[in-house]
Formats: C-alpha cells, structure tokens, sequence
C-alpha cells in the first residue's frame, strides 16, 4: 500500500507508476533486503559468515478466484470518511471499506496462492544458507494463460495462505505465524475474552464459522494454521516475536493440533 501511494506521488512528476503487481516484487525486495541484514547482523557474532537469502518468489493464482470480484485486503493508510469519498472520485476503480472503526482503508483482491514458484529449490538452498527468506508480502500474484504462460496481475495475496503453501511444499516441521499479540482470543474486546492455548482443527473451524477471526486481520492466520495442520497433521503456532521461545516450550502461544485435544483449549 505505501509503494503503491509513492507511484501516486510519481505520477504528480509525470513519472510512469508501476502497477500493484510490480509494487508487490519491489515491496518484497526491500523489506527482503532490511531482514537479510537484520538477521546476519544478529547471528554473525556466533555464527560468522552465515549465508542469509533472500528469494524474490512469484505466486501463481487462479484468474478464476471469485476474489477478483470481491477485494477484501486492505493496503495503505487510514482514511476519514471524507477523504474516503475522494479517493473515490478521483480513483473510480478504488474500493474503500470500513475498517473496525479505526477508518477507511482501500481494499485489494485478494486470491488464494495456488503455487510457489521455486519452492522445490528451497531445500537445496539449506544446504548453505542457515536463513532462506521467500514469499515475502504473499508474493509477487501471476496467472496462467490459456497458452501456458504467465502474467502479473494485481492482487495483495495473504502471506500467511502462502507460508501455509510454501511450508508444505518445503515439508516443514515447524510452522509458526508471527502476529502483533501472544496468542489468538475469542470474543476479542470484550469482558468475557478468553485466550485459545491449544485447539484442534474442528474447535477452530467452529469459532471461525462464528466469526470470532476477521477476515482482515486474525482470519488468515487462523485459515493457514488449519490447513497447515490438516494436510501435514502437524502443529501449527500463531503468537509474537516476543514469545517464540515460550511457544516452542508450549507455555505461550496458540497451538492449532490436526487432533482433538485434551485438556480445554480456551482459558479466561
């Protein structure tokens, strides 16, 4: 959303802008490019000359998914209610959206990843980086032509639907989701909140159909963890940066298991 605003910005200098497609590959390539020397920077006292790289993934798509019709994921910055109404007027094809009470925001298609390319290289990758960074922003969407080809499209895929993808593909063990809080919560902002430790697939998929997940912000993160677990039968996490040690331990985080659990899953 920010780069693509910067191609709004580029047009006032009568600068051709990049489509979202394009905004979406160099978006991937910078925050890429901060966490590569981020993580070196933090391993390389203990771990000198690690290799850290970072993929530039495209994401196939189907032209077919309803979501071309029906963009659901919010880009850029919050809007009052009149801005709103002019960023309409002035961009016909913008579709803005109230978003939980905090503004407008403009909405995005956005497709479910059919595949990843250059998944299958991943592993070879490993046998000298200790940090592959892929799919970056959900990747780059492209869809196939009736001939075989390809072409970008514009679309903001889910990153969390496309590290669901790219972890299966890769045959990951591991599969955790990083979020801005600990672990998921049910009834979220209300007296009778309660946060979910441990679920099964089937618990998760009832509050889900309850709509206990927004589409725009835990919702995904949810729908990937599901997946994860029913196609792998593993045990997906979603929690914060700060707790990942504690999640590993199973004393933090949310833990999404393909089983049924025994002990209860949400607690006050």
């Amino acid at each position: 959303g920010i780069e693509w605003l910067r191609q709004l910005s580029a047009r006032k200098e009568n600068l051709p802008s990049l489509n979202l497609a394009m905004c979406d590959a160099l978006t991937q390539a910078e925050i890429g490019t901060v966490l590569e020397l981020a993580i070196v920077n933090t391993i390389n006292a203990t771990v000198p000359d690690a290799e850290v790289v970072t993929i530039v993934s495209q994401v196939e798509v189907s032209a077919q998914d309803r979501a071309f019709g029906r963009p659901t994921k919010p880009i850029g910055p919050f809007y009052s209610p009149e801005e709103a109404e002019e960023a309409r007027r002035t961009f016909d094809d913008w579709v803005m959206v109230e978003d939980a009470g905090r503004g407008y925001r403009r909405v995005v298609p956005s497709p479910k990843p059919v595949k990843v390319f250059a998944a299958s290289s991943i592993p070879h990758i490993f046998e000298t980086a200790c940090v592959v960074i892929a799919g970056g922003g959900g990747g780059i969407p492209v869809v196939r032509r009736d001939d075989g080809t390809f072409e970008l499209v514009d679309a903001v895929i889910d990153k969390d639907r496309t590290a669901c993808l790219l972890a299966n593909a890769i045959g990951a063990t591991h599969f955790f989701l990083l979020t801005g809080v600990p672990h998921v919560s049910v009834d979220f902002g209300r007296p009778d909140q309660r946060a979910v430790l441990d679920a099964d697939v089937e618990e998760m998929k009832v509050w889900a159909a309850q709509g206990q997940f927004p589409a725009g912000s835990m919702g995904p993160k949810v729908a990937a963890c599901i997946d994860f677990a029913e196609q792998t039968g593993g045990t997906a996490v979603i929690t914060d940066a700060q707790h990942i040690a504690g999640a590993l331990e199973g004393c933090e985080g949310t833990h999404v298991r393909a089983t049924r659990v025994k002990a209860s899953s949400a607690t006050s």
